[in-house]
């Protein structure tokens, strides 16, 4: 089985932590490092048995802390090129992964981690590059979908061969036309490489709630959403599938897939 938690989903900070009785990798780190550390402590997370962490893409919210689990906890760091390129030119990263602990991922090339047969795969969004993941251990296969500006039929390829989910549902189309965003904001988070909204969400997991057995909504926005609205949306059209919403702060219950 693979044991999947998140620790934050949103613009506050991503990491998802997965583990397989063969090893444990995160995939994003842009939690404060002391936040971080907190939370290990609490939740009984060793850094020490990461054996490594898979980076999406390189926002501030999603590599905060990469360079400095990379450095201080010896945990690798796995990659696209690109996505690498975009943390070092990052102002906002403090402390860049060491070049000697970062491999080169590709996508549509699978790797193995914990265990686990890994794919990365193109998700368009306005960042250097950016992608999701496809985990497979035994039986169980994770999709992993976030910041995502608009389905491709490659992402819809790699749902289909999901028996978990976790997507963006990030806004509501309603409160973000009528919310305080200045519209070249609104623009860009609806352009297509922004973010998903609600019904574009529940679009995508109702054309594959027959084979999904869980769903879990992530980076759910604070100014332009709420856990409710993002539920409702994807409830409406999908009937009895397991759906609940990813907190943006707080660490979701560990749960074994």
């Amino acid at each position: 089985m693979i044991k999947f938690q998140s620790f934050g989903s949103g613009s506050s900070g991503n990491l998802y932590h997965i583990a397989t009785d063969q090893g444990q990798i995160f995939i994003d780190a842009g939690i404060p490092i002391r936040k971080l550390r907190k939370l290990f402590r609490e939740h009984g997370v060793s850094p020490a048995k990461i054996d490594g962490i898979l980076v999406t893409h390189d926002h501030a919210d999603h590599v905060r802390s990469v360079g400095a689990l990379n450095k201080k906890e010896g945990i690798d760091v796995y990659a696209t090129l690109l996505v690498s390129e975009g943390i070092k030119s990052n102002p906002a990263i403090s402390q860049k992964p060491l070049r000697e602990k970062t491999h080169a991922i590709t996508k549509g090339n699978p790797f193995y981690l914990a265990g686990m047969k890994i794919v990365a795969f193109e998700v368009p969004h306005d960042s250097h590059d950016n992608v999701g993941y496809l985990l497979t251990y035994g039986d169980t296969r994770l999709c992993i979908v976030t910041d995502c500006g608009k389905p491709t039929e490659e992402i819809e390829h790699h749902i289909s061969q999901a028996s978990h989910l976790v997507l963006e549902s990030n806004y509501d189309k309603d409160m973000l036309e009528n919310g305080p965003y200045p519209l070249r904001l609104k623009r860009r988070i609806t352009n297509g490489y922004g973010h998903l909204s609600n019904d574009l969400a529940a679009e995508i997991i109702h054309r594959h709630c027959h084979h999904l057995k869980k769903v879990w909504l992530c980076h759910i926005s604070d100014n332009n959403n709420s856990p409710e609205l993002a539920l409702a949306a994807t409830k409406k059209m999908s009937g009895n599938l397991a759906i609940v919403t990813l907190d943006r702060e707080k660490p979701s219950v560990a749960e074994f897939l």
